[in-house]
């Protein structure tokens, strides 16, 4: 058995491009024959990974995949326009003997959806050349069903294997970050509003009121900008924060795995495999009501500060979450092996020409 991963793959470290690294291990692991197909800005030289540069060039690449016979599944958002022309390439490319799987991984999806009509008509049309629609909520299983998609051909699962999450060595200033701060809260990043940076540092000014030596550990991109300044100065949190910059994904995990309790006051949001991280590194986790979490997850209504303050107190008064975290290694493994016996069992039916 043969599988191509069509995907962005690190750095940077999204969501995404960590679940291809995540379920490239795992396959490797099983001693599968796995390759992936890089269409991220990363291009660093991996192996079995592949950087294409440019449509043309990741068509050719791909043609010869679908000419071979190689089960193909691509990892994308469904969230803007781009996700879904990438997703009618990879799956209306002829080719009858290379199933096809998609891996729709954005909380933003639904809405996207029901923005309008024709994207929906455009969506279930680039969804019909897949044989498996693989959802990481049923909220984004629901939107594809209602684009046309049979509800047979739709799978959720989280796109999360919990048996790659190994915490990496982490760089001395953040060991120096946890001899500061007692406890230590860690947030993941990002430029995007929805990340929901000013809440949490309106949640930090409340806890210093009860935890003086507390700290909010920040990593990922955009902690140098202005915007993110701005914030710092408008809510008066700079004498607790420590900022990280970007760090590598394993270093990430080292540092996950030293704080006393991990936030994610986003949003909007899809299945965030950082929570999912957290919680399999067995880090108390503080996540907004914005769609389901997973099982040991402390949830707070989304547009309070106040209500994020509590459930991170109650957080750290829990201690460890005891959660047994999904692996969608061995389950994708097995849809692969369906597919390759469904194809060649209709192989040994065709009439003989």
């Amino acid at each position: 058995m043969r599988v191509l991963l069509v995907g962005d793959h690190p750095p940077p470290y999204g969501g995404v491009a960590i679940h291809v690294r995540q379920l490239l291990q795992y396959l490797r692991g099983r001693e599968l024959e796995v390759k992936v197909l890089d269409i991220g800005k990363g291009g660093r030289p991996a192996p079995d990974v592949i950087p294409v540069h440019g449509p043309a060039h990741f068509g050719l690449r791909l043609a010869g995949f679908v000419a071979g016979g190689w089960t193909l599944h691509l990892h994308t958002s469904g969230n803007n326009p781009k996700s879904w022309a990438l997703a009618g390439m990879v799956g209306g490319l002829p080719g009858g003997r290379a199933p096809r799987v998609i891996t729709l991984h954005s909380g933003l999806l639904p809405d996207y959806l029901r923005g309008s009509s024709a994207r929906r008509v455009l969506a279930g049309m680039a969804l019909a050349g897949y044989a498996r629609v693989v959802a990481v909520s049923g909220a984004v299983r629901d939107a594809v069903v209602a684009c046309g998609v049979p509800a047979h051909k739709v799978l959720v699962h989280p796109a999360f294997c919990a048996s790659q999450v190994t915490a990496g060595a982490v760089p001395p200033r953040v060991e120096s970050a946890r001899a500061r701060r007692r406890p230590l809260l860690v947030m993941a990043h990002h430029p995007s509003p929805v990340y929901g940076r000013r809440l949490a540092f309106q949640a930090l000014r409340r806890l210093v009121e009860e935890l003086p030596d507390v700290g909010l550990a920040v990593f990922g991109p955009g902690t140098r900008s202005e915007e993110f300044r701005r914030d710092v100065r408008e809510t008066r949190v700079a004498a607790y924060l420590e900022d990280l910059g970007e760090l590598e994904h394993d270093a990430a995990l080292g540092l996950l795995s030293r704080a006393d309790a991990f936030l994610r006051p986003t949003t909007h949001d899809g299945d965030s495999i950082s929570v999912r991280e957290a919680l399999a590194l067995g880090v108390p986790c503080v996540a907004s009501d914005v769609c389901p979490r997973p099982v040991g997850t402390r949830v707070f209504q989304a547009d309070s500060a106040r209500d994020l303050a509590f459930r991170v107190r109650e957080a750290l008064a829990a201690g460890p979450p005891r959660v047994v975290s999904p692996d969608a290694g061995p389950v994708l493994e097995a849809l692969y092996a369906e597919l390759a016996l469904a194809r060649a069992e209709r192989a040994r039916a065709a009439p003989a020409v």
